[in-house]
């Protein structure tokens, strides 16, 4: 993390962000081209006739090679460099994009899948470390605020591509390799220093569980439904309109709802116990997952409202789990526990997509719902549980809300402004 920077050295948010521009461009090329990928994907194999269960296996695969390569990754850096690991791996994952055209298989694809994985973990690290390099203290939360809005801006404005061209022909694989590969020139042509080496610290299951076990809970119930979402989602969609128009539409009301209840609900659960929020939050999701079950292909604007509701929820779970969880820690603990919480997100995220598509299988697209309204139930009687094991933190001694995507890597968790050098004197002392 960056040393503190006295006051008068400290530079302007302003010129942090024209600093970083590079970079948050990098990011967000990279990750149009990564959320048209996610999105193509399961639509074309749902158009070839891949049964819903292999779907949801082959897809499982991607989540299962980011955790990989977030492993793997600062060991790569450390022997070739930052530049060259990010070409390689940029040019990998192009590689990748333009086969699945070629060679239309499900064991082929469910291979491509890992490899795709693997190589945005490492694309993600890189950029992120960058960002961490380049972000003082004084303005790390600002610079995580604007990476999260170009993280889900770029992954909503991914979709209409699907709008632009066939799903079923060779073209939009195409663009997701130019997009991937274009990702390389902002970085590429512009003087950015090069960061330290990448560090990432991580506690085990055990650590992160006895310091907050509905943290660990609520991040690889999240995985369970988020990423069951992402990859049954278009699956889903088609049953409704195989339009890709509609397809498209479909994504990026869940995804733009998710980026818009992170504020609301960050001042709800700094306000109040977090785990009252979290409760409300699980049950409504519960609730809203019940209703898209049994009234969801009845009306489309019924549909579109409780899908918005769907995703805005659901894309706050993450950020809550990991806020109520730093609320039990010391500041050098937040790093190392954001890490090993991803890594529980990302154990989720590989059996979300296998365990959806069965459930699919045996009640129909309604079960992509049936699948994440029960995965939310069980998350709220478990929060119940622990609201009964442990007494509340008091207001005043709860962390700032950070909205989080669970898309990024470990290195992310560095640009958290509730780190050792930005934490109030109250959160010190109640550590």
């Amino acid at each position: 993390m960056a040393a503190t920077t006295p006051a008068s050295a400290t530079p302007s948010l302003g010129s942090v962000l024209l600093a970083v521009a590079p970079l948050l461009f990098s990011a967000a090329i990279m990750i149009m081209g990564n959320g048209l990928f996610g999105t193509l994907i399961a639509v074309r194999m749902d158009l070839d006739g891949f049964d819903v269960g292999t779907i949801g296996l082959v897809l499982a695969f991607y989540s299962g090679g980011f955790a990989l390569g977030t492993l793997i990754c600062p060991r790569i850096v450390l022997l070739v460099g930052h530049i060259r690991t990010f070409a390689a791996f940029a040019a990998i994952a192009s590689a990748a994009a333009l086969f699945h055209a070629l060679w239309v298989d499900p064991i082929v694809w469910a291979a491509l899948r890992l490899v795709t994985g693997i190589s945005m973990a490492v694309l993600f690290t890189i950029i992120e470390s960058w960002l961490n390099a380049r972000a003082v203290n004084a303005v790390r939360g600002r610079v995580m605020s604007s990476y999260m809005a170009v993280n889900y801006t770029a992954f909503g404005l991914s979709q209409p591509w699907l709008t632009v061209m066939d799903p079923a022909g060779f073209a939009l694989f195409s663009v997701v390799a130019m997009l991937v590969s274009l990702s390389l020139v902002p970085l590429s042509l512009t003087p950015v220093e090069t960061p330290p080496v990448i560090k990432v610290k991580r506690f085990g299951l055990r650590t992160l569980i006895a310091i907050s076990p509905l943290g660990v809970a609520g991040c690889f119930s999240v995985g369970l439904i988020s990423a069951a979402f992402s990859g049954m989602g278009p699956v889903y969609a088609r049953t409704i309109d195989p339009a890709p128009n509609w397809i498209a539409s479909f994504m990026m009301t869940a995804i733009f709802a998710g980026f818009l209840l992170q504020y609301p609900v960050g001042r709800l659960s700094d306000r109040f116990d977090r785990r009252q929020v979290f409760l409300g939050i699980a049950i409504a999701l519960a609730l809203i997952s019940a209703a898209l079950a049994l009234f969801g292909g009845t009306s489309i604007t019924l549909l579109l409202v409780l899908l918005a509701a769907f995703g805005g929820l659901s894309y706050t779970i993450y950020p809550l789990s990991l806020s109520h969880a730093n609320d039990f820690m010391t500041p050098e603990q937040l790093v190392p526990a954001a890490a090993g919480l991803l890594l529980c997100y990302g154990s989720g995220a590989v059996f979300g997509p296998i365990v959806a598509s069965q459930v699919m299988q045996l009640l129909g697209p309604d079960g992509l719902f049936v699948w994440t309204g029960s995965v939310a139930a069980l998350l709220a009687l478990f929060t119940v549980y622990r609201m009964t094991r442990r007494a509340a933190k008091p207001n005043e001694e709860q962390g700032s809300f950070v909205s989080v995507a669970p898309t990024t890597t470990p290195v992310a968790a560095e640009l958290d402004p509730r780190g050792p050098d930005e934490t109030p004197p109250t959160m010190r002392d109640a550590a």
